[in-house]
């Protein structure tokens, strides 16, 4: 089997990481399915592969060009090559591991993928405009249709509107989808109608995360991980009142270590001198930069909105992955960590209140942090491994090609045995028989 797929990011990052190239790792190094990846260098060279390929992945691809591309090769018919072999074209699965339709105006991407409006997410038309205020109702920000930009693109109601309709008409026609988790997959059957989705979930190899760790020099100092990009300000934001309550009752106990964006209001919570701040660092850096930073615990807050719904708890099996010291980890509870057990493998929080508590608790008793570290790390370890998760995709695949063949040509992948092989089968059974 055959794969093309796309990935010209010139960035590649996590979402690259763990929804292309463990895949396709783990696909070739169990089954020898072969992936070629466009990385946008040789559009000839790519296009002699897309068209051998047996299925043609999109990951979270879009716009009227990746339709179109879709319709045409969807089009083409079945032909007999030079070599006298049938030749089917390739089918297609999307793939994505967010909820676009429901990106939050606190994101950026909100510019060329918000269509709803905060807090009622209602879908917005033409012409209108979003402000949001704080807790003393001062301004924080606002999307002005038309005049609003960023990155180089300005913030469009009706271009964002019209692109979601046809990610809807891409995902809809594909053969089949595939979702790091059953929220999506689930939207992606009843709302975008594509009936043959499979969950694929990310997928961790522990031998990416090298067993290195920074030399500390205060050893009794807990070291608490906060990490993440401006997109995670609706998750962060509630919770500001009781970061900085933490701060007030352990003081130089902790240690925030802050990796990725620093949020406005941080210095607002947490004393300079509780604070440590790690910038972002190039992807082929991160896992073992993350190693480095030597945390004992692990927080992911996650507000309960449409968008995180869909979302996957990779920082909670990213958190357990190494052997020798996995951190603790203090989820929100809700979406992607329901896979956590509360006071098993991790702690749940629910509200500010519960955070304070629960991260009490993880600061105080340190062998309470081992005991949920090193129980999350086993069922990462059982469930979350490329054995556990490769096997299933590598069927859907199979699945989804032989049906389309099916569909597109009334013939079956599955070939009928031959006479020699018929008596082949024959002569086992007469020598099991014996045996016996």
């Amino acid at each position: 089997m055959l794969i093309w797929t796309s990935n010209e990011v010139k960035n590649p990052g996590a979402c690259q990481e763990y929804r292309i190239r463990v895949p396709a790792n783990s696909l070739f190094n169990m089954f020898e399915v072969q992936t070629y990846e466009d990385r946008g260098e040789n559009p000839t060279e790519s296009l002699k592969y897309m068209f051998n390929a047996d299925v043609i992945q999109l990951y979270s691809l879009s716009g009227s060009a990746i339709l179109h591309r879709q319709q045409t090769i969807q089009a083409m018919a079945p032909a007999v090559n030079e070599a006298g072999v049938l030749r089917v074209p390739p089918a297609f699965v999307y793939d994505c591991d967010d909820n676009t339709d429901f990106v939050h105006p606190f994101n950026n991407t909100f510019a060329w993928l918000g269509v709803r409006a905060y807090p009622d997410a209602r879908l917005l038309k033409p012409g209108d405009d979003l402000e949001w205020k704080d807790d003393h109702d001062r301004p924080q920000g606002n999307w002005i249709d038309g005049q609003t930009h960023v990155g180089g693109r300005v913030f469009s109601v009706e271009r964002n509107l019209l692109n979601m309709k046809i990610r809807h008409e891409i995902i809809r026609n594909s053969d089949g989808a595939t979702a790091s988790s059953k929220p999506l997959a689930d939207y992606f059957k009843h709302v975008c109608g594509q009936k043959h989705v499979y969950v694929y979930p990310n997928t961790v190899v522990p031998e990416d995360y090298p067993a290195f760790r920074a030399v500390r020099k205060d050893t009794e100092t807990v070291r608490i991980l906060w990490q993440g990009s401006s997109s995670h300000l609706i998750d962060w934001y509630p919770l500001r009142h009781a970061v900085k309550a933490i701060a007030e009752k352990y003081g130089t106990k902790i240690k925030f270590v802050i990796f990725g964006e620093k949020l406005p209001f941080v210095e607002d919570c947490i004393p300079p001198e509780l604070l440590e701040f790690h910038g972002w660092v190039d992807y082929s850096a991160y896992k073992l930069y993350r190693g480095l930073l030597n945390c004992d615990i692990n927080l992911c807050p996650l507000a309960n909105n449409a968008f995180n719904r869909c979302k996957s708890a990779i920082k909670w099996y990213e958190a357990s992955v190494w052997d020798d010291q996995p951190e603790a980890t203090l989820a929100q509870s809700g979406g992607p960590y329901d896979e956590i057990t509360d006071g098993v493998n991790g702690l749940l929080f629910s509200n500010p209140t519960e955070f304070v508590e629960k991260l009490s608790l993880l600061i105080e008793d340190a062998q309470l942090r081992k005991t949920l570290a090193q129980n999350a790390h086993e069922w990462v370890m059982n469930n979350r491994l490329m054995k556990h998760t490769t096997p299933g995709l590598h069927e859907f695949y199979q699945e989804v090609r032989a049906r389309q063949v099916r569909e597109r040509t009334g013939r079956s992948l599955i070939k009928s045995a031959t006479d020699v092989e018929m008596e082949k089968v024959a002569r086992s059974v007469k020598d099991l028989a014996r045996l016996r």
